[in-house]
């Protein structure tokens, strides 16, 4: 009886992790359905930004009608142009990683994946290889969700990602990163629309440089 009992015992507990682990993928699982309307978004205000002269106002219906769907849908998806704009960017600079129709839903995560394992290289390249574009992109007012992102990847680059050369991590915190994080932007924009900037590698070394500086006078 001994034994039959520790076998039930057995069988309920795989039964019960079999279950757990069910229910952590179903609550993780997008609905594909958020996916296929954010890539369609996406894709919309992709064509509207490269079809218009810099600095046109691209309103929310056009970008609708433009993805045959309708406002409440994008709505439902972002509160302004400027959130959808945030997502064309990443999706813009992730393009060579992974399939729109694949990380629509969660473009801020697959960011971060991105840059932890291929560092921010990639990322400077593809932003200077598609500079008009970006460009136009950034004369669309944003919230202060694309600092958000910009912030997080930069970190991540500086204190996990292993694709670097020195291999040294940069911690940055409050004002510091605040900071850093903005300088960075500034110069990284001032590269991307220069018409002979510092190569990939001395951009990053400027960029380490800058941040290790900062995170200096911190400690300090």
């Amino acid at each position: 009886m001994t034994n039959v009992h520790h076998a039930a015992e057995s069988w309920q507990d795989g039964r019960m992790w079999e279950e757990m682990v069910t229910v952590v993928a179903v609550e993780h699982r997008v609905d594909p359905r958020i996916t296929r309307t954010r890539a369609a978004l996406i894709r919309a205000l992709t064509a509207l930004v490269s079809e218009s002269p810099k600095g046109e106002t691209i309103s929310m219906s056009a970008v609708a009608d433009r993805a045959n769907l309708s406002r409440q849908a994008l709505h439902s998806h972002y509160s302004n142009v400027g959130d959808l704009a945030t997502d064309v960017w990443i999706s813009r600079l992730l393009s060579d990683w992974r399939s729109l129709d694949e990380i629509a839903a969660n473009l801020d995560k697959a960011l971060i994946e991105a840059v932890r394992v291929r560092g921010i290289e990639p990322l400077l390249a593809a932003g200077r290889e598609d500079r008009e574009f970006f460009d136009k992109l950034r004369a669309i007012p944003r919230g202060e969700r694309v600092a958000e992102v910009i912030a997080a990847a930069v970190t991540v680059w500086l204190t996990e990602s292993d694709r670097d050369s020195t291999g040294s991590k940069i911690a940055l915190t409050g004002d510091a990163r605040i900071f850093t994080i903005a300088g960075m932007v500034a110069l990284v924009s001032r590269w991307q629309m220069a018409d002979t900037p510092p190569s990939i590698a001395q951009q990053i070394a400027t960029l380490r440089t800058f941040a290790a500086g900062a995170a200096a006078v911190t400690s300090g």
